[in-house]
């Protein structure tokens, strides 16, 4: 393949390549004030520059966590443009109401209980502290920056731990990112994971949803959900669990009309079993098919994808043109490939 672009196309690369530059320096500062640094700006502080500044609250959060991530917004031009574009959109402020109305949430009585090396409990945020709440967002101009959400008050949510690590909860990441999953249920419903039960729950409300059936490897989790959480479902009879591997499972799937894979812990260590999925998967064209934060997923492959292709682009002029060898010649054709649509049909052989 080569890409031959007229000149405007070139510099339109050439723009894009900083985008996508930009994007990885914002995900990896992020990141690492995430799982370092979440809980360093305080109510305290926000409050004081909140009121000092007379600004709004989320503004004034927003000011002191790209400051804890060492952005110089005053001082340096390059720092206020990521903060502009990337950082205001990223960070909002949650409110503990919307999910009072949550259906699960309200029906659900979780136990303080331990089980083996499980423990079922209580996890909260504190007031302040920082995390992600939904899916990364893709702009027109492939700007691509993650959701950061915060309360401001503490937040409680139910969460089972596997010695003493958080290994799932219902919280407001779940709640968002399973919000279409749920809206695309249907007919006869096969998910693969677990967890709390809050998709299969919700599926299993739906009118147009006749059964469920759940595929989960782990024996301790199937065994301690359906002591403890199952029994209250008010349409338990439509779940079915079956204990057994997802892989293993997408090999025949002529029974279901909705199928939905959620078996990755977050978006750095599903990309491999998500591509691996997918394969299997496009042996049934008849079924609807839905991937837990595929968007996120999506972004982690467009940066090497976009890596491939921008070095391509950049030695094209170089080499001779080879019999038949495909000829990329707009930006548009590039930016297709890139694409959440273009990435989605990216057929990739994954062991």
């Amino acid at each position: 393949m080569k890409i031959l672009l007229n000149d405007f196309d070139s510099k339109r690369i050439e723009t894009l390549n900083i985008t996508i530059q930009n994007n990885a320096v914002v995900l990896d500062i992020l990141a690492d004030f995430l799982n370092t640094s979440e809980k360093s700006v305080t109510k305290a502080m926000t409050e004081e520059i909140s009121e000092g500044y007379e600004m709004p609250f989320a503004t004034a959060y927003t000011m002191l966590l790209a400051s804890a991530c060492g952005l110089e917004i005053y001082e340096n031009q390059v720092h206020k443009a990521l903060f502009n574009d990337y950082f205001m959109p990223a960070v909002k402020e949650l409110q503990p109401q919307d999910f009072e109305d949550d259906l699960y949430l309200k029906t659900i009585k979780f136990p303080t209980k331990t089980f083996k090396n499980w423990e079922f409990k209580y996890s909260s945020y504190e007031p302040c502290e920082a995390f992600v709440f939904d899916e990364t967002v893709l702009t027109s101009d492939f700007r691509e920056y993650p959701q950061i959400g915060f309360f401001r008050e503490k937040f409680s949510f139910p969460a089972v731990f596997q010695d003493g690590r958080e290994w799932m909860a219902v919280k407001p990441n779940e709640i968002f990112t399973m919000q279409s999953p749920i809206e695309n249920a249907r007919g006869n419903v096969l998910t693969f994971g677990l967890g709390l039960g809050y998709f299969a729950f919700l599926a299993s409300m739906k009118k147009s949803v006749k059964t469920v059936t759940v595929v989960e490897k782990n024996a301790d989790i199937i065994e301690l959900f359906s002591s403890e959480i199952l029994p209250q479902f008010p349409q338990k009879e439509k779940i079915r669990i079956i204990e057994g591997d997802a892989f293993e499972f997408s090999k025949d799937l002529k029974d279901y009309d909705y199928v939905f894979s959620d078996i990755w812990h977050d978006a750095s260590d599903g990309l491999r079993q998500y591509l691996k999925l997918k394969n299997l998967h496009s042996k049934f064209p008849e079924i609807t098919f839905d991937y837990w934060i595929e968007k996120s997923l999506l972004s982690n492959l467009r940066y090497t994808v976009f890596d491939g292709l921008y070095k391509v682009f950049k030695n094209s002029s170089k080499a001779p043109l080879a019999q038949d060898e495909k000829i990329i010649k707009t930006y548009r054709e590039f930016t297709d490939m890139i694409s959440d649509k273009g990435l989605k049909n990216i057929k990739v052989n994954v062991g």
